[in-house]
């Protein structure tokens, strides 16, 4: 059984214009309801990765570029 999906952003879970599919969304869903944490995989900075993670309600882990260049 999967424990975990990591899921890349652009090219893969966003459509050319950067948006998530209704059909997406509704097997992320599926996943979550069965157990399996989602993770949003990115080369983007993560103030750009929350935003997504938020709308299909799954920002406890995203694997991305560091917040800034400060860390």
């Amino acid at each position: 059984m999967y424990k975990l999906l990591a899921l890349d952003l652009d090219g893969t879970l966003l459509n050319s214009y950067g948006e998530i599919s209704e059909e997406n969304k509704k097997w992320i869903k599926k996943a979550k309801e069965n157990g399996i944490e989602i993770v949003l995989t990115s080369g983007r900075m993560a103030s750009s990765v929350i935003g997504i993670a938020k709308e299909i309600e799954t920002d406890n882990y995203i694997i991305c570029r560091k917040w800034c260049n400060c860390i």
